[in-house]
């Protein structure tokens, strides 16, 4: 089993992401990697918590930059040659190459990518998982929203969002309490889940703040997402990637499969079926099409697998 198919089945399916592949075909993992952990130094982007684990057998490895991207990138040309270590990186903006000092316990180099100055990186043996998995905060932890830059159209969604947690019981939804609203950002769930300030309507604003929890909630340790994630291997075998009918490469939008879904099940808890239904109906619209679409089309399938492996918040 080769090393990439390891790390989805440890955690691309816990987070919906087993399409994380080479070649996106049914490849496997071999055991006994080591996992390396450390620091990539992307300038304006700042230094960004890194693990990598490589196989040098196959030349191929995975990287995990969880604060910065949510999904796991693809290691190439993986080339040992005395102390020194070649790899490529496979970010969605083009590749990037790296080279480094490599001990038995330590790597050191920098990283080159086209229209960024160079970057620094290191990495040492570690014995933690690639990456942690996410635990539900306590009931009684106050959930923190800030303003990113203070400004009034902030202001108005932070407003409107602790209205909203007012009015409407999400706790069971949420998985992480720490929240920034910032105008102009795409919204996201890592590091810190973050709303824009685009919402029309206090549904869209709901629903975004769900699907970005159910983010958090896919990194859990709930061992239904892997009997899930290997029945969409079986039922969804073609993807679209291009926006606006994938979600940007087939490992997104297979992850988007599950999020989605999931925001439409706690969508469905808070605001009733009809209302969530009419809401998907609007996304199919917007981005993630596909995905959309597809949840509608096989809604009675989502719900059963769901249901069966215990991954329905109540």
């Amino acid at each position: 089993m080769n090393l990439l198919f390891k790390i989805e089945r440890e955690i691309a399916i816990a987070a919906f992401i087993v399409m994380i592949l080479t070649s996106c075909q049914g490849m496997a993992f071999q055991d006994g990697n080591q996992t390396w952990k450390g620091i990539f130094d992307l300038a304006s982007r700042g230094e960004q918590q890194a693990s990598a684990q490589f196989d040098f057998d196959k030349n191929e490895g995975v990287l995990m930059l969880p604060n910065l991207i949510p999904v796991p990138l693809n290691l190439k040309a993986v080339l040992i040659k005395g102390d020194s270590l070649f790899f490529s990186i496979g970010f969605r903006s083009g590749p990037a190459y790296c080279k480094a000092k490599m001990t038995n316990e330590r790597i050191e180099g920098v990283m080159d990518k086209e229209g960024m100055s160079q970057s620094s990186f290191w990495l040492e043996v570690s014995n933690k998982r690639i990456i942690e998995t996410v635990v539900k905060p306590n009931k009684d932890e106050p959930i923190i929203i800030k303003s990113k830059g203070n400004l009034a159209e902030e202001i108005a969604i932070k407003e409107r969002l602790e209205k909203l947690l007012i009015k409407y019981d999400l706790e069971p939804y949420i998985f992480t309490k720490s929240i920034n609203i910032e105008k102009g950002v795409i919204p996201h769930s890592h590091p810190v889940l973050t709303l824009s300030t685009d919402f029309e309507t206090d549904t869209q604003l709901i629903a975004t703040f769900l699907h970005e929890q159910m983010h958090w909630y896919s990194l859990t340790d709930n061992e239904g997402f892997q009997k899930v994630g290997e029945a969409f291997l079986k039922k969804y075998p073609n993807l679209p990637s291009e926006a606006p009918e994938g979600a940007g490469s087939e490992q997104s939008t297979f992850l988007h499969l599950g999020v989605c879904y999931l925001e439409f099940h706690t969508l469905s808890q808070v605001i009733g079926r009809d209302k969530a239904i009419e809401h998907f109906q609007f996304m199919t619209t917007q981005y993630y099409r596909w995905v959309y679409r597809t949840i509608l089309k096989d809604l009675d399938y989502f719900e059963s697998l769901f249901e069966q492996n215990g991954l329905h918040l109540k």
